[in-house]
């Protein structure tokens, strides 16, 4: 394999350099103001259709260099101006001078850029899949929080629960759980999700949230471009480059939950190379309780003491304080919270190179040290007591060609708790990946390909306690797409990946779009994707037995306790979708999204259940030595495990307007429709009820908004769920409907300090949005950030 690696970068580069050596020209340009005149910095260059671009330096000036000859559209862009289209000529070995001239904003709902669907820069009025951007104010007013998901919470199609402060599951479209993983997560490139689980620890970013660009949520399967577990959906994060932020910002915040905040962001600029650095932490009480009263400090060895076993026994059976009604004895905890807050500190840093020619290299690295966050499981509640992820990543991006290098590690300081069992848990662990693509236009640029090939190392020790012993596994891919453009109202994508994992068998994911657009800003599509879900290392190997589940006597008779165990044959989960839509603008005041889809389900990986092991499907003997040194006493324990059960198939709809009353003025809603229908043939009643889509039949958000042009904000969202049944792990019970409005605002004081508030759950309403996790109340945060 890695000689086809190795094979597949080498025809790359050659592709490459043979391109870069074709007849070319050169742009040269300034961007200003249209009225004063003023030269404009910082202004987003984009040759449309193509990965070439820039963007304008502090004095207004730009360059694009070794530019295939041709006839070009130029997009220039930037914050609070109006985004401008002109015509340019590239001819051989010649200099193109372009003027730039952009006037201040108005509301034009047709130049949303997105990148995400096709890996480059399009109207999000023509990406072939239904996808959702919150960039600019809209992000800025809810950054404050520091939980990255609130981000996109009332978009079309989200499906976000939460627990605690930081523990959040983000899915679309149907089949949600605890540690959810089926949306990858992505910032600049790199896999948010941790090695063990997958899933994303939401805290673990060491970027303030007010540093990021935009935030795109891709519904719908992504596998083609993105591999594994692009299987509801990608949500790309890109943050800004350190020369759009140039200077000194200090941020401090304090809010409910005895929350406290504090930012320092330094960036500055020479010759050709920008920097930044920024230092910050966050402090607050948690939502989450501790559901067993204090009774001792010691932890499962003491069930084998005369002395301290009928004392467990006590704790076990009458002594859980449970929050709400529907719990059962599966959800009984042994272990108390750690008294203390949950707390995130961080430090990074990033240089930027820019070429003249428009290509840019980055290095940044940091790291983030997490605390006492509660996080829902399918074997109970774990409570992180101190974690620490540092990361390192560079990327280079120039004449088509993208290369990005990055690793990240999750160490634990201290153990993470169950509190079910009382166990200690570790999982430490590296995961370093690299990704190159080439992209080129052919055709008259016409026709958009891009090519590229990815490999990942992942090396995991949970010091025996998640699962035995250590593994180092590796997963590489490539893949390819065209974009084939047959007349300006009508374009073709297909594309293809092949994945193969150590882990897993391999997988093919192909793609096909077309996009039709009979009218201006009126766009109509057709989408088929296939993609998958690799199973995780706990659905692989778990290894974790409960240490008194059942117990009656000190060295009694045998009672049956519990065993959670990995099924190493699991294959990988897979969904096969069509999709249709529509989008459009109508007399610029109003947008609308109308996406319909049908998923069909296979090889559904259950979640943690009984009688699932393959190898044990009734309860079995374990030596007591599995999990404590002495005699060998032993004590029957029913084993948990996951297994591949049948086919689902689900279908649904997103509809979602937004209307602009006025250009400061705005009114947006949507409405979610999800169903789903279960291939029984050859399947158990036990399998059957293992199979919960965890995810309401409707939903919907409302939401108006007002955006003064220089001086404040202010936005109001409603978000309503009706009650549904949820399923996961242990857990399992009625989520009760519930309705939240959230609150947000900034103001701008002056040229240098400017004030947020961000309410969420403003009337207070307690509810819970998982079954088994925390009830969630109101959280109101107040920050001021000067800037000089």
């Amino acid at each position: 394999m890695k000689k086809i690696l190795f094979t597949v970068f080498g025809l790359l580069l050659s592709v490459a350099v043979m391109f870069a050596q074709q007849q070319t020209g050169t742009i040269v340009g300034v961007t200003q103001h249209i009225d004063s005149k003023e030269r404009l910095p910082f202004v987003n260059l984009l040759l449309k259709g193509t990965s070439w671009g820039t963007s304008s330096d502090a004095n207004g000036e730009f360059t694009l260099t070794r530019i295939p000859v041709g006839r070009y559209v130029l997009v220039a862009s930037a914050v609070g101006h109006r985004t401008v289209e002109q015509s340019v000529t590239v001819s051989q070995d010649k200099v193109t001078n372009v003027i730039i001239s952009l006037e201040n904003e108005s509301v034009q709902l047709n130049e949303i850029m997105v990148y995400g669907a096709s890996l480059k820069k399009e109207r999000i009025t023509e990406a072939p899949a239904a996808i959702s951007v919150v960039e600019g104010k809209g992000l800025q007013r809810t950054a404050s929080t520091g939980q990255l998901p609130k981000l996109i919470e009332n978009q079309p199609g989200v499906d976000l629960v939460q627990s605690g402060l930081y523990d959040f599951n983000l899915n679309t479209r149907g089949f949600n759980s605890s540690l959810n993983r089926r949306v990858l997560i992505l910032l600049d490139g790199r896999d948010l999700g941790t090695a063990f689980l997958s899933s994303t620890e939401w805290n673990g970013m060491s970027t303030p949230l007010e540093d990021l660009g935009r935030v795109e949520m891709v519904r719908g399967p992504g596998s083609a471009l993105y591999g594994a577990n692009a299987y509801n959906g990608v949500l790309n994060i890109t943050s800004l480059p350190p020369k759009s932020m140039l200077g000194t910002k200090i941020t401090a915040g304090v809010g409910e939950l005895n929350m406290f905040r504090g930012d320092i962001r330094h960036a500055g600029q020479f010759d050709h190379f920008s920097y930044k650095i920024n230092i910050g932490g966050i402090s607050a009480e948690t939502f989450s309780k501790t559901r067993t009263t204090s009774i001792t400090g010691n932890r499962y060895q003491d069930i084998y003491n005369a002395a301290t076993s009928g004392e467990f026994q006590n704790r076990i059976n009458n002594n859980q304080k449970f929050e709400y009604d529907g719990f059962t004895a599966l959800n009984n905890e042994v272990a108390e919270l750690r008294d203390a807050p949950v707390k995130q500190f961080y430090i990074s840093g990033r240089i930027d190179h820019d070429y003249e020619d428009g290509g840019t290299t980055t290095v940044e690295a940091g790291i983030t040290q997490v605390e006492n966050e509660v996080i829902v499981t399918g074997i109970g509640r774990v409570q992180v007591q101190r974690a620490r992820r540092p990361f390192a990543r560079l990327s280079y991006s120039n004449y088509g060609i993208n290369v990005n290098l990055w690793t990240q590690s999750r160490i634990n300081m201290a153990p993470e708790v169950s509190l079910s069992t009382g166990l200690d848990l570790v999982q430490d662990a590296n995961i370093t990946q690299g990704e190159m693509q080439y992209n080129h236009l052919f055709f008259d640029n016409r026709l958009f390909v891009v090519v590229g090939a990815s490999h990942r190392l992942i090396s995991i020790d949970t010091k025996n306690t998640l699962m035995l012993g250590k593994r180092n596994d590796n997963t590489s891919g490539i893949f390819g797409q065209a974009e084939f453009r047959f007349a300006s109202e009508l374009k073709a994508v297909v594309a293809a990946r092949y994945d193969r994992s150590s882990l897993h068998e391999s997988f093919f994911s192909p793609k096909a779009a077309l996009v039709f657009s009979p009218l201006s800003n009126h766009t109509f599509r057709a989408t088929y994707n296939k993609a998958f879900q690799s199973p995780n290392y706990s659905e692989l190997y778990l290894h974790v037995n409960h240490p008194y589940r059942g117990f009656t006597t000190f060295f009694g008779a045998a009672t049956t306790g519990l065993a959670y165990r990995g099924n190493s044959s699991l294959k990988v989960e897979k969904i096969e979708g069509y999709e249709i839509g529509y989008n459009g603008v109508l007399e610029n005041t109003l947008f609308l999204t109308v996406d319909l889809y049908y998923n069909r389900l296979k090889d559904f990986i259950s979640d943690l259940g009984a009688g699932f092991d393959p190898n044990q499907p009734s309860p079995w003997i374990i030596s007591r030595k599995s999990y404590l040194t002495g005699a060998d006493t032993s004590f029957s324990h029913a084993v948990w495990s996951y297994k591949n059960v049948g086919k689902v198939d689900e279908y649904g709809y997103e509809i979602g307007v937004n209307y602009f009353v006025t250009e400061e003025l705005v009114v947006d809603a949507n409405y979610s429709y999800f169903q789903f229908e279960i291939d029984k043939k050859s399947l158990t009643p036990a399998e059957v009820s293992q199979i919960q889509p965890n995810s309401p039949r409707w939903k919907t958000n409302v939401g108006i908004t007002y955006q003064h042009k220089e001086k404040f904000d202010v936005s109001v969202k409603l978000k309503y769920v009706p009650s549904y049944f949820w399923s996961a792990g242990v857990f399992a019970g009625q989520i009760k409907a519930y309705a939240i409005v959230n609150l947000s605002g900034g103001y701008q004081v002056n040229d240098h300090l400017s004030l947020n508030m961000n309410i969420s759950n403003l009337l207070d309403r307690k509810h819970y949005e998982i079954f088994g996790g925390s009830v969630l109340g109101r959280r109101g945060v107040l920050t001021a950030t000067y800037s000089f």
